[in-house]
């Protein structure tokens, strides 16, 4: 599992990419971190250990703009990449209604940008493993 951690607007992201059964206590120790609920903590557990590709979820506590993501491995680069711009995607609404900006906006729209290049070099390697993430 490849973990990045990034500081945007204001707000912590953990990114946890290409996790498998075997990083369920990483996952839930970044959970921890973002204060989740009981019922998210069981809810992604189960969801771990069945140990399904092509997953991923996203869960923000907005009192403490912090976000956990999480993808599992994938089956393909192009389905590494959908779930990546899909979770992303939810990051953006989480901050975007803690910060009350128009989700049909250009601010909205960069801010899918700016949290996409902080982890593009992660997610290029794993999109295509002949890629060098340069």
């Amino acid at each position: 599992m490849k973990i990045r951690e990034v500081h945007i607007r204001h707000w912590d992201i953990v990114f946890l990419f290409s996790f498998d059964t075997d990083d369920l206590e990483s996952i839930l120790d970044a959970l921890l971190w973002a204060d989740a609920p009981d019922s998210i903590i069981q809810h992604v557990s189960e969801n771990v250990l069945a140990g399904e590709w092509d997953e991923g979820f996203t869960f923000s506590n907005p009192s403490l703009r912090r976000t956990v993501f999480a993808a599992s491995e994938a089956t393909s680069g192009p389905e590494m990449m959908d779930t990546v711009v899909h979770e992303i995607i939810h990051i953006c609404q989480h901050i975007a209604l803690e910060d009350g900006i128009d989700p049909f906006s250009e601010k909205f729209a960069y801010l899918g940008g700016d949290i996409s290049r902080t982890v593009s070099d992660v997610v290029c390697v794993l999109s295509c493993p002949h890629c060098s993430g340069a």
